[in-house]
This record gives C-alpha cells, structure tokens and sequence, in this order.
C-alpha cells in the first residue's frame, strides 16, 4: 500500500492507483494523511472540507459517509483490519513507514546524498530519479485551507533538495545535456538560489561549452544585482575567473585578467556611494580603454573582449565619453559572431545600437537592435529581449516615430510586466503621452 500525496490525493493499491474523485472525501482523505497516525477531531475536518463555506448541518453525518466510502477503497491494515479508527468526536487513519510517497522521496533523496558524498554518481542518479519520479504537482492538491500550507511548503522545498542533487548526479555522470536542462528550469523559477547557478555553470563548463556559461554567470549576477543589490558569492565569482582565465594559445598578449577585473568593479560602482571616484578612475584611463579591448580581440580573447566593453558601456550610459567607441563596439560584435558567443553578440548588438542611436544614425541603430532581438528570440531569452525592445523604442521616439516606439515598449512590457525593465519601459511610454493599455476602437451601431 502507498499513498500519493506528492500531487493529488491517491491510493497506490498492489492492482491499481485509486484517485478519490470526489472532492469533499478527498479533501477528508488529504487531510487525515496530513496527519497521519494522529486523531484529527470533527470539528477540524468540517472546516477543512468545507473551507470557505457554510457546512450544511449534516456535515457530521455526511464526514461518517464520507469515511464509510474511504474505508472500503482501503484494503484492511493489521490485527483489526481498520486503517481508519475512529472514537468520539475523531477519526485517524494509520499509516506505516514507507507507504507515503513523500516518505519514500526523502529515503532516496538520503540515500542519493549519501552516494554522492562516497562519489557514486551513477548510484546517486538512480536514487534520485526514482525521487523525482514520484513528484505529481502541488502537495495534497485540493487541500487548500492555509492551516496546512507549512507542510504543502516542506514538501515543495524536499523536491527542490532533489532535483538539486539530481542536477550534481547528472554532471558526475557526464549527462551534461540534461544538466543544463535541469539547471536552466531551477535558475528560472527561483534566479536567486545562487547554488543552482553554479550548477548551471559548472555544467556548461564542462560540456565545453565556455561562452554558454560565460552569459550565465552575466544572467546570475543581473538578476542577484537587480533583486538583492549583491554581487555574486565567492563560488560563482571563482568560476567565473577559471572560465575567463581558460582561453586557448593566444597569438598575442592581452590585457591581465586583473586590468579587466578592475574595469568591471569600476562599472559595478558607478551606481552607489563610490560613484564620484569610479566615474574619475574612469576619466582618467578613458583613452587606454579601446585598446585595451582591440588586444583582447588581437589575442582572441573573446570573452573578455565583451565583457570590458559592456562594462565600459556602463560608464558611457553613466555621462562618460570615450573616443572612438563605435568602431572598437563594431569590431567587437564582428569577433563574437565569428566566436558563435550568442550572448556576446546579443551585449554588444544591443550597446552598438545604442551608441548609433546617439550618432543619430537610426537605420544602423534598427539593424542592430534588430539582430539582438532575432538572438534573443531563438535563445528564449525574454529578460534580454525586453531590455532591446526598449532600446529600440528609444531610438524610435528619437526619429519622431512616436506610435511605432509605443508598440514596442508595450511588447517589452508583455514580455516582463514586473521588473526594472518594465518600469522603465512604463516610464518611457508616460514621457512619450502614450497609454500602456490603448482604448479599444468602438463601431457606433
């Protein structure tokens, strides 16, 4: 016998899986297995069958029908062969070690640990997907008085445990594919779980695929920086730094990953307390800063090539100036496409055109927004895609197309409807007169 309770309520018999279709027994059922081997008193029972409605006066007599129909889908258990008891006022249902699948899932996520920590991979893999097997949805579905969301909330996080060793499992046994997959899903629903997107990173990296993992760490550091104004932790930095450092033969010298570093902590400054003295370091080697990114790309270090540029990006959005900034930018997207780095390309598409945008040469400025969106669309990457459609909104409005920048800032908006872009783009639209949500036309009859 196994009951179901990592998604709706089941009965797992030797023959068949059971699914208790009405919903007030099931809701009975959830709620006794909730807690199990415990009495559970009618008066619980009423409020939680009937949550947020007026239980009809036979409610008692309808929760002992209830039971009659739950006692004969169950086979007996013991001596007695109850496995629902009852005495006054009270039922329990008795349960015995194992025959909880969200007991099992924790028996085999420990098991999976523990072959992880003896560098089993291949055993913790099957411990763990047999875990994951067992997650069906949302916890004692249809249970939904707040009383017991704690434990909706325990299970959920048990399964989040899994499918983060289940990520490590998958990396020791070289199944990097699914890794990246299962990395990305995690990275997604929760990007401030930082531990995942050294998962992520790691998977990449040792798929070889450097560029890949390069963009993520600039994702994770967005998203740390734009919701908890964090920089990344040590263990995310430190791979960064491996990534960055493992580049092959160079044909030429470029600058130290040190120099590089610094102009990257520089940008990260310019918005703070420190903002006066990052723009005046940036004054001071405005010059050099071109070609220092020329010799990166001289030495084929491409990652580094835009990496530096978006950070000088930074200070020129800040006020700054350096010269000759559209042509290094321009060198910059020719190595990342020729590099296939999608995300490179994807930066500094989107900072060309920005800087044509300012040149007032709009038809380049489209094209390369343009470019950056066909990148973003392909790689599913809606953040990206909207901070572009901004930009390309701006430039818009900038020629005077008023109605054709408005389009876009609404498409930015259905993209990301609550994030810093988004408020941005609300903004944008209140300078240019335009309503977020336009009047629909009307035909007089």
């Amino acid at each position: 016998m196994l009951f179901r309770v990592l998604g709706p309520v089941e009965i797992d018999g030797t023959d068949a899986v059971s699914y208790i279709r009405a919903d007030k027994p099931r809701a009975l059922l959830a709620l006794l297995l909730v807690k199990a081997n415990t009495w559970v008193g009618v008066g619980e029972i009423i409020d939680t069958v009937w949550s947020g409605r007026t239980p009809p006066v036979s409610a008692e007599r309808n929760i002992g029908t209830y039971i009659w129909q739950l006692r004969r889908a169950l086979p007996p258990l013991g001596a007695d062969g109850q496995r629902i008891e009852s005495r006054s006022k009270a039922y329990r249902i008795r349960v015995e070690t194992g025959e909880l699948d969200s007991d099992r899932m924790r028996t085999l996520l420990t098991a999976g640990d523990d072959a992880l920590a003896a560098r089993d991979s291949a055993g913790a893999l099957k411990h763990l997907e047999a875990a994951q097997s067992l997650w069906r949805g949302t916890p004692y579905e249809g249970l939904v008085t707040d009383r017991y969301q704690p434990e909706v909330a325990r299970l959920t996080e048990l399964h989040w445990s899994v499918r983060e060793r289940l990520a490590d499992a998958l990396i020791g046994t070289g199944r990097f594919a699914d890794a990246i997959a299962l990395g990305k899903s995690l990275t997604t629903e929760d990007p401030l779980r930082e531990t995942n997107w050294v998962r992520l990173l790691v998977a990449y990296r040792d798929a070889g695929r450097r560029a890949d993992a390069l963009a993520t760490y600039q994702k994770a550091r967005s998203a740390l920086v734009d919701e908890l104004g964090a920089e990344p932790g040590p263990e995310l930095r430190a791979l960064q730094q491996q990534l960055l450092s493992d580049v092959p033969d160079e044909p030429a010298p470029g600058p130290s990953e040190s120099y590089v570093r610094a102009v990257v902590d520089a940008s990260a400054a310019l918005v703070g307390p420190h903002a006066a003295a990052a723009r005046e370091w940036f004054v001071s080697r405005r010059t050099e800063l071109p070609t220092a990114i020329s010799r990166l790309l001289a030495a084929n270090d491409i990652a580094n090539a835009w990496l530096l540029t978006s950070a000088v990006h930074q200070y020129i959005e800040s006020g700054g100036d350096v010269p000759g900034w559209a042509p290094v930018v321009s060198d910059v997207v020719a190595a990342t496409r020729a590099g296939k780095d999608w995300y490179g390309e994807l930066i500094v598409r989107n900072i060309l055109g920005i800087a044509q945008t300012r040149a007032g040469r709009l038809h380049d400025a489209r094209a390369e927004f343009s470019a950056a969106l066909r990148i973003a669309s392909v790689h599913d990457d809606r953040d990206a895609e909207g901070t572009v459609l901004v930009n390309l909104a701006l430039a818009e409005a900038s020629g005077g197309a008023r109605q054709q920048a408005a389009e876009y800032l609404r498409r930015a908006l259905r993209l990301l409807p609550d994030s810093a872009t988004a408020a941005e783009a609300r903004q944008a639209l209140a300078d240019l007169g335009e309503p977020e949500h336009p009047a629909r036309s009307s035909v007089a009859s």
